[in-house]
């Protein structure tokens, strides 16, 4: 088994754990020791990957396992999968662009929160509230897309499940992230 597929498994590993906690009701710092342990395995074995292969891979894993979870949760009927998977694909892709934005922002972030003044700090939380803002109105506007095709029970449970993701992943970011000054004192 080359690095590559042990790579491939450690990420598909990681992301189940993470969507599998609410499931399987494991304590949160057992499932972040896990985790790191994955982590950290995967680095021992596979050494230093190019941060756009690893992004790449994780960012393909990451969106099998969230069409597998819509799969799973949406229930419908496979003709109605038909038109939830057309939606959903321009839904992805609309996010993909909102979720590079939100990338750059944190990537900025994690360079310079230490350091930042109260220029910086405003410039970044506006940055960061209009991504937010967009994220808003793209969701907005899919779910108008989804009830149309689908019904209003339809798309409301696509805008929940979504969310729940989506709030599962700004926890994950945030608990790991220091505050603006945090370490700076």
């Amino acid at each position: 088994m080359n690095s590559l597929h042990l790579r491939r498994y450690a990420l598909i590993i990681i992301v189940f754990l993470h969507f599998t906690i609410q499931y399987l009701h494991i304590n949160y710092y057992i499932m972040k020791k896990i985790t790191v342990s994955l982590i950290i395995f995967l680095s021992a074995i596979t050494g230093i990957v190019s941060a756009q292969s690893h992004d790449e891979m994780f960012n393909s894993v990451f969106k099998q396992e969230k069409r597998a979870y819509f799969s799973d949760n949406m229930h419908l009927k496979a003709a109605e999968f038909d038109q939830f998977w057309t939606i959903y694909g321009s839904f992805e892709s609309d996010r993909a662009t909102i979720a590079q934005h939100r990338l750059d922002l944190l990537k900025n972030y994690v360079e310079k929160y230490q350091t930042m003044s109260n220029e910086d700090a405003d410039a970044f939380m506006k940055k960061w509230l209009a991504v937010d803002k967009k994220e808003d109105a793209m969701r907005i506007k899919y779910y108008g897309k989804m009830k149309k095709a689908l019904g209003a029970k339809v798309a409301a449970h696509f805008i929940q499940l979504d969310d729940y993701i989506q709030t599962a992943i700004k926890f994950e970011i945030l608990d790991e992230l220091p505050f603006i000054g945090e370490f700076s004192h």
